[in-house]
């Protein structure tokens, strides 16, 4: 008898610490963007396959005229058919594109710009259709 409860009370113990798989919701699966929004920091990473979407993120950057921004976008693993066209624009508080890039290629493309040059940065817009690769875009402030 005390043996049977023994092993019910086991098996229930064990039943009743088995958790589910996690929910990813960060990037770590395909066609779901990782996004970290700071103040002196954005990133935009994703794994995509066919991801077809319209994303819109506010920028938390807090600059001023004497910062800089450094840029870095990387497109690697892209497999893209003749009607694919997937593009990235960044955009100022005026609603003027500061930057634009068609993934159309496997690029990496780095760049330091003052804001007191080119303004300041406020969204960055992911428009994409069957966009299948690796994308990695980051914006950092930099202080001089």
């Amino acid at each position: 008898m005390k043996n049977n409860l023994l092993v019910l009370n086991i098996i229930t113990l064990f039943i009743a610490s088995c958790v589910g798989p996690p929910d990813y919701s960060d990037g770590l699966l395909e066609n779901v963007p990782a996004i970290v929004n700071e103040n002196d920091y954005f990133s935009l990473s994703l794994l995509g396959d066919k991801y077809t979407e319209k994303s819109e993120w506010n920028l938390d950057l807090d600059v001023t005229s004497l910062d800089k921004i450094l840029t870095t976008m990387v497109v690697k693993d892209l497999a893209i058919g003749a009607s694919d066209s997937t593009y990235l624009f960044l955009v100022d508080e005026q609603g003027d594109t500061m930057f634009s890039a068609g993934l159309f290629s496997e690029l990496v493309v780095t760049s330091q710009d003052s804001i007191i040059v080119i303004g300041s940065p406020k969204k960055v817009i992911l428009d994409s259709d069957n966009f299948s690769g690796r994308l990695e875009y980051q914006i950092i402030k930099t202080v001089e």
